[in-house]
C-alpha cells in the first residue's frame, strides 16, 4: 500500500501508524499547492477532494479521511493493540477521543492555517487555549488519552499538538509536554518525521 502525504500535515498520523505496524508500505509526498506528487501525477486523479491523508491499497482501491484511515490500520494489524477489538468499551473510549481530536481541535486550528483576518485568528487561539486546558486535565495523571496503551487517537493528538508552535506566548502544559515526550521516543515517530524529513 502506498501512503500519500504532506510534511506536517496531518498525514502524519498514518505515517506513524504505518511504521508501528508490520504492513509493507511506501510513501509519496504530496505539493498540496499545486496537487502534484513528488512524481509529478496530478493528485485530483488520485483523490478528487486534493487531500492528505490518502491511502491507495495494493488492489488500487483509494482510502481517504484521517479517522477511517486510521482504524483501518489499526485493524488490519489487532496484535498491535493500537485499537481495541469490536465489542470491547477501550475501542469506543479511543474513537471517541479520535472524534474529538478531528472535530473540535483539528478543526480549530483552521482559521490559523486559512483566515486573513487577525481577529477569526485571535478567536481560533483563544478556542484552543481552552481545549488545552482540558486536554492538560485529562492527561495530569495518565500517560495516554484514551487508554493505558499508545492508540491510533494518541497518534492523531499528537500529530494535531505539534502544530501548537505558530500559536505565540502559551502558557505553560506539563502534562502536554510530557505527553509529547513519550510519543517522540518511539522508534516509529522518529522513522515517520525522518523519512518525511527528506
Amino acid at each position: 500500500m502506498k501512503l500519500y502525504y504532506s510534511p506536517g500535515a496531518c498525514s502524519l498520523t498514518q505515517h506513524i501508524l504505518l511504521c508501528m505496524s508490520d504492513l509493507e508500505f511506501s510513501v509519496e509526498r504530496v505539493d498540496l499547492k499545486t496537487k502534484r506528487t513528488e512524481r509529478n501525477r496530478n493528485f485530483f486523479e488520485i483523490n478528487p477532494r486534493g487531500q492528505v491523508p490518502t491511502l491507495e491499497l495494493d488492489d488500487k482501491t483509494i482510502l481517504t479521511e484521517n479517522i477511517a484511515i486510521a482504524q483501518y490500520i489499526a485493524d488490519k494489524v489487532p496484535n498491535v493493540k493500537l485499537l481495541a477489538p469490536v465489542g470491547e468499551l477501550e475501542r469506543y473510549q479511543t474513537l471517541s477521543w479520535l472524534s474529538y481530536v478531528a472535530t473540535e481541535l483539528h478543526k480549530a486550528y483552521g482559521p490559523l492555517f486559512k483566515s486573513q483576518v487577525q481577529a477569526e485568528k485571535d478567536a481560533a487561539i483563544t478556542a484552543l487555549k481552552d481545549k488545552y486546558a482540558y486536554l492538560e486535565a485529562r492527561l495530569k495523571d495518565r500517560h495516554f488519552i484514551a487508554t493505558d496503551y499508545f492508540t491510533i487517537a494518541d497518534a492523531y493528538l499528537y500529530v494535531v499538538l505539534r502544530w501548537r508552535k505558530v500559536i505565540p506566548n502559551l502558557p505553560p502544559y506539563p502534562a502536554i509536554d510530557q505527553f509529547m515526550q513519550r510519543v517522540d521516543a518511539f522508534d516509529a515517530v522518529k522513522q515517520a518525521l525522518a523519512q518525511e524529513a527528506k
